[in-house]
């Protein structure tokens, strides 16, 4: 088949109008083409698309592009709430870790799981890559000048992304895995198995990288099911049909460490809501009609 050609924004347009999509002003509408890529904007009118690939009457530009503003702004205030989490997750694993096997403990492979010694070697080649990739910062020069390029593991753990940190996790031993549950549940207030664990910060991965990327969160389903604990699944349904950004939260939920940053951020997510209330479904999200109760909600 072969490859599309270009459209200017007129002609961008002139699709959208093909297909019954509602324009009521046109400079303005290729104003907002020309702030979004018209490719990412087509993934918002995915709701209301019929079988033949036109769209339902009374779509319009104009609230297509309210919900892609509203997906926007939902992905910045997840940003802030993940990467608190991050801090979080490598603080309680780079400390456990280190007290137990020493600075440099990570670098060994025997304190890993031996079926996953090949993957901690290749976790350990992205490390000296992010270091040479990192050479002019501060933290790097100061341990390749005054110790060798030798790292601790609570230095080294800054270079980690989320996804490191969570293939480390991976890598451990179960006893390991065991104690740092134990400690995060402290701070957080939840348990949960090391199996548990191992799916949520993967999970929290994956809606980490959607959200870096600035990729659709609305009308969107996830993949994978995260391995909630009884407490969790007895109280939400979550299976392949309803995995929407609003089932993810209870990822964050399990993993944020104070309770009044989980209550700041459903206000936060409150308001975020009731501004783009007349743009937005719900449904189209994942969240039922108390879902504010719900979240704020200890589990029984």
């Amino acid at each position: 088949m072969d490859i599309k050609e270009p459209k200017t924004y007129d002609e961008q347009l002139d699709i959208l109008i093909s297909r019954g999509c509602e324009i009521s002003e046109r400079n303005a509408a290729v104003n907002m083409l020309k702030r979004t890529n018209y490719y990412r904007l087509s993934a918002y009118f995915l709701p209301f698309k019929l079988q033949d690939g036109t769209y339902q009457s009374g779509t319009s530009l104009e609230n297509v592009y309210g919900i892609y503003e509203f997906d926007k702004k939902l992905t910045v205030l997840l940003c802030g709430l993940i990467e608190e989490i991050e801090v979080f997750i490598k603080c309680q694993i780079a400390y456990y870790h280190s007290i137990k096997y020493g600075a440099l403990g990570y670098l060994n492979e025997e304190n890993f799981l031996p079926s996953k010694i090949e993957k901690h070697r290749e976790l350990m080649t992205i490390f000296q890559k992010e270091v040479a990739n990192n050479k002019d910062t501060p933290c790097v020069k100061h341990h390749m000048l005054k110790y060798d390029g030798k790292f601790p593991f609570w230095a080294a753990v800054e270079l980690f992304t989320l996804g490191n940190i969570s293939q480390f996790y991976s890598q451990m031993t179960a006893a390991d895995k065991k104690s740092v549950c134990i400690e995060i549940s402290e701070m957080t207030g939840y348990t949960y198995t090391f199996a548990q664990m191992e799916s949520l910060l993967f999970c929290l991965t994956h809606l980490r990288n959607k959200c870096a990327h600035f990729s659709r969160l609305y009308y969107y389903k996830f993949g994978t099911i995260p391995k909630f604990p009884a407490y969790v699944s007895e109280n939400i349904s979550v299976n392949s049909q309803n995995l929407h950004i609003y089932q993810y939260l209870y990822v964050l939920k399990l993993l944020t460490p104070v309770s009044e940053r989980w209550t700041s951020f459903i206000t936060e997510l409150e308001a975020l809501i009731d501004t783009y209330s007349e743009k937005i479904k719900l449904h189209h999200i994942g969240f039922p009609s108390n879902w504010k109760q719900e979240l704020l909600s200890s589990f029984d």
